[in-house]
């Protein structure tokens, strides 16, 4: 199998894939106009204040001068800024997890999931379709949560450094600010994770779907899949960082606390300290305005990535593995049987 066929088998454009995707646009309520226009003008807002707490740090950094005035000025705004990207991300994840744990339960509740199977098409096949129609619906609105969440971050960055302000200018400390590099990679980690987290959520709710018969269930099941999973994947690291004698001495022993970490907040914690603001005694370590560029965070994110695509396997997995037992052809006859003609 070369590698554009795996990518097609992951990412298909099947006639499942379209049906799903067609099923689901149809079936979401159109806003009144009114509200359409309300919910334009927060999204724009908050995306103007996003760029400007984020310029205010890019230039803060470039200019190695103080970028308090910034957020002392947009304090309100950049305060509802965080509230409405928070508030944004869990409404994004149950509408996500619902969309997904629909897909496979509907057809059971609705009597068709017989002649979904009985059309010859494979587990892998209904699966996979279901999934990545829920992520083509969803992923528009993840990316617009990604920027927020750029902003989201600058904002608290730059609101740590009006907090420490007070403590520094008495003891007579200097403030370190991030380097320019630290700022993009962080910020594109900040778009990135949440589109990963999209598909380990829209891959729980449709392992969940598979698993049960109603919708009402399922949805509830998968939001408890995407919990239990990320904790046991925390709790994991936690623990070999527990049993391995003088890891805590060795970098990864902050590369996997932070990685476990970051799948619980979902890349919240990851993006935010590198970019956080510090103070130090310049009578006692010579003067560097930029804090200067470290690697650990930057791997644990790209860990935290690996991660995040195997549980999005494993949840697919068990999701086709339990439409097998409901009567779905199994992947393997399916290829068996087209190698065979």
């Amino acid at each position: 199998m070369t590698s554009s066929t795996r990518l097609s088998s992951f990412f298909p454009n099947s006639a499942i894939t379209r049906a799903e995707r067609t099923y689901q646009q149809r079936s979401a309520k159109p806003a009144r106009s009114w509200r359409r226009w309300v919910n334009r003008a927060v999204i724009g807002l908050a995306l103007i204040f996003s760029l400007v707490m984020f310029g205010g740090l890019v230039i803060g950094s470039l200019t190695q001068r103080d970028p308090t005035p910034i957020f002392d000025t947009l304090r309100l705004p950049a305060i509802l800024l965080i509230a409405f990207t928070l508030i944004y991300h869990f409404y994004l994840l149950f509408q996500t997890t619902s969309l997904a744990a629909n897909s496979i339960a509907r057809e059971k509740e609705a009597q068709t999931w017989d002649l979904l199977v009985l059309t010859g098409v494979d587990a892998r096949q209904i699966v996979r379709g279901k999934w990545w129609a829920t992520v083509q619906q969803q992923i528009p609105q993840y990316w617009l949560l990604g920027l927020l969440r750029v902003g989201t971050v600058s904002a608290i960055a730059i609101s740590s450094v009006t907090f420490l302000y007070y403590d520094g200018s008495n003891f007579y400390h200097v403030m370190l600010l991030p380097h320019l590099v630290t700022i993009v990679i962080s910020s594109l980690f900040s778009i990135a994770l949440p589109v990963f987290n999209l598909g380990f959520g829209a891959a729980c709710g449709v392992m969940a779907s598979a698993f049960n018969k109603r919708s009402t269930q399922a949805i509830l099941y998968g939001l408890v899949y995407q919990a239990v999973l990320s904790f046991l994947f925390s709790i994991g690291f936690i623990l070999i960082l527990s049993r391995i004698p003088f890891l805590w001495m060795s970098p990864l022993y902050g590369i996997l606390g932070t990685t476990a970490t970051t799948l619980i907040s979902n890349g919240y914690s990851l993006t935010l300290d590198p970019l956080t603001s510090h103070y130090f005694d310049p009578r006692s370590v010579p003067f560097t305005p930029i804090v200067a560029i470290e690697a650990d965070w930057m791997i644990a994110g790209l860990l935290t990535i690996v991660v995040y695509a195997l549980l999005i396997r494993f949840a697919l997995w068990r999701a086709e593995c339990n439409a097998v037992s409901t009567l779905a052809t199994p992947f393997r006859k399916a290829v068996s049987v087209i190698e065979s003609t």
